[in-house]
């Protein structure tokens, strides 16, 4: 609302912070379901009110999508980083367990797995989110693998699709465990052993 708009303004004065709330928000989904969060657990725990909140996000939805990018940009971009970082078939699978196993941001597991996980039960603008984190992710798992192929680690027999999948599945299976409250080190063993059928001969 401007200066000159006659309107007065109704509830609260607008002083919500955005960036404050997105990382409330992100906080109570991240540690729950993401679609059993209320607008109204997360408006009282940010301090504001319901039309605030509506007001910069226009829904609920539009709220998660917001936050959906936040922890894109924040938290699934180190596994991107790791993917692109240039490193060997071996070193990058050695970085992506470490990442499951000890990142201590994984500790609760993945709010990008929850809501994936989850996706019938989010907004149409969040589910199409998920459904593009995915895709580009994809992307990225077969870029890497590609650039193994050209660099003669990948083993010939694999496709190159299928190992993507395969990879970004077992990462994220190892993240749920993670948060279930699996032994660290028992994750690190079985990952390790799944991620060795990449480097078979």
């Amino acid at each position: 609302m401007s200066d000159q708009d006659p309107k007065p303004a109704r509830g609260r004065p607008r002083t919500m912070k955005a960036d404050a709330v997105l990382d409330v928000a992100m906080t109570a989904y991240w540690n729950s379901d993401p679609a059993d969060v209320s607008v109204n657990a997360i408006c009282q725990m940010a301090g504001i009110s319901k039309p605030s909140l509506y007001r910069e996000f226009g829904s609920e939805d539009g709220l998660m999508r917001a936050v959906l990018d936040s922890y894109a940009e924040r938290v699934l971009s180190a596994i991107f980083l790791i993917l692109q970082s240039g490193e060997g078939l071996q070193d990058t699978l050695d970085a992506l367990i470490d990442f499951a196993a000890a990142d201590p941001r994984m500790e609760t597991g993945c709010l990008f797995y929850k809501m994936r996980a989850g996706k019938h039960r989010l907004g149409p603008q969040t589910r199409a989110r998920v459904e593009e984190i995915d895709a580009a992710a994809q992307a990225v798992y077969v870029a890497f693998l590609s650039s193994c192929r050209d660099a003669d680690t990948w083993p010939e027999r694999l496709s190159i699709e299928a190992g993507a999948r395969y990879l970004g599945e077992h990462l994220a299976l190892a993240i749920t465990q993670r948060a279930s409250g699996e032994d660290p080190a028992r994750i690190r063993e079985m990952m390790s052993l799944a991620l060795s059928a990449l480097t078979r001969p």
